[in-house]
C-alpha cells in the first residue's frame, strides 16, 4: 500500500506539467490498486483542478476512484486523532489537513507516502529520530 498525498494526483491529471505528468501518471498507474488516497485527499485534488480551469478532470479523477481505480479511504478515530495532535504540534507551519491524514493514515498502516511536499515531509515528525519513507526523493522528481 502506498498513502498518496495531493501533488501526484493534481500532476497525473494535469498534462500541462509535462515531465512531472507522465512520471506522476506511470507511478499512479503501475500502482493501481495499492495507491490509498485519504477523504482530504481527494477533496483537496478536486478543489484544486476546479479551480485551475480542469473541472473534467476533476470529474473523472472522482468517478476513477469510484471504480476502484485507487483506494478511497476516509481517517480512522485514532488516525484523525493523531492527526489533530499533530497539527497541534505543529500549529506555526502552515501543514493542512490532506497532509495530516496522509501521514497519520501512513504511520498506522506503515506505508510509505507518494507526496511532492517534501518540506512539510520533512518537517513533520511523530517523534524524535523518525522520518516518512517516501516513494520519490525530492532529486528523482521531474521539473513540470
Amino acid at each position: 500500500m502506498i498513502v498518496c498525498d495531493t501533488g501526484p494526483l493534481v500532476s497525473a491529471l494535469n498534462r500541462g506539467e509535462g515531465r512531472r505528468h507522465r512520471f506522476a501518471a506511470e507511478l499512479l498507474a503501475h500502482a493501481g490498486r495499492r495507491v490509498l488516497v485519504p477523504w482530504p485527499v481527494f477533496v483537496e485534488t478536486d478543489l484544486l483542478l476546479r479551480f485551475r480551469g480542469h473541472r473534467q478532470a476533476a470529474t473523472a479523477f472522482g468517478r476513477a476512484l469510484a471504480d476502484g481505480v485507487h483506494r478511497l479511504e476516509t481517517p480512522s478515530d485514532s488516525e484523525l486523532a493523531t492527526s489533530l495532535d499533530l497539527a497541534e504540534r505543529y500549529a506555526d507551519s502552515d501543514v493542512d489537513l490532506p497532509d495530516l491524514a496522509v501521514m497519520s493514515m501512513a504511520a498506522s498502516r506503515n506505508a510509505p507516502i507518494l507526496t511532492w511536499d517534501f518540506r512539510h515531509f520533512r518537517s513533520v515528525v511523530l517523534h524524535r529520530g523518525h522520518h516518512w519513507e517516501l516513494v520519490v526523493e525530492e532529486n528523482e522528481l521531474p521539473t513540470p
